[in-house]
């Protein structure tokens, strides 16, 4: 009898979820969530009923998104599968404009102001 926390046999053992995504090692977030985008509606099971083959593929790509989408559980698998670890554009939240302005500069900008409309 095996454990819950053992890995199940099948085409996911093999498969990188980078290939089954089809996106690089490096993909930033906003790429894979987009090549699963696209994936979905390629082999959703709306489309293509009693196809047992899309379903698998279906299956195929959900686990690989809730892996790559979570940047906790795609680093545990980069680290698995031996990928060095890169900075990614997009991974961190963007900063806000407002906090990188020093002030410098600003004395040389003209105030915005509204035309009056008459």
């Amino acid at each position: 009898m095996r454990k819950n926390n053992e890995a199940q046999p099948g085409p996911m053992a093999d498969a990188c979820l980078y290939e089954i995504l089809e996106v690089s090692p490096t993909a930033r977030p906003a790429v894979i969530r987009a090549a699963y985008r696209s994936l979905v509606q390629e082999y959703h099971p709306d489309k293509n009923p009693d196809n047992a083959e899309a379903a698998a593929r279906m299956s195929l790509l959900n686990r690989a998104y809730a892996v790559l989408a979570d940047p906790l559980q795609r680093a545990r698998y980069d680290k698995k599968i031996g990928v060095r670890p890169t900075e990614r554009r997009g991974s961190k939240p963007a900063s806000s404009p407002a906090a990188l302005d020093t002030g410098k500069g600003r004395a040389n900008l003209r105030p915005f102001a509204f035309r009056p409309l008459d």
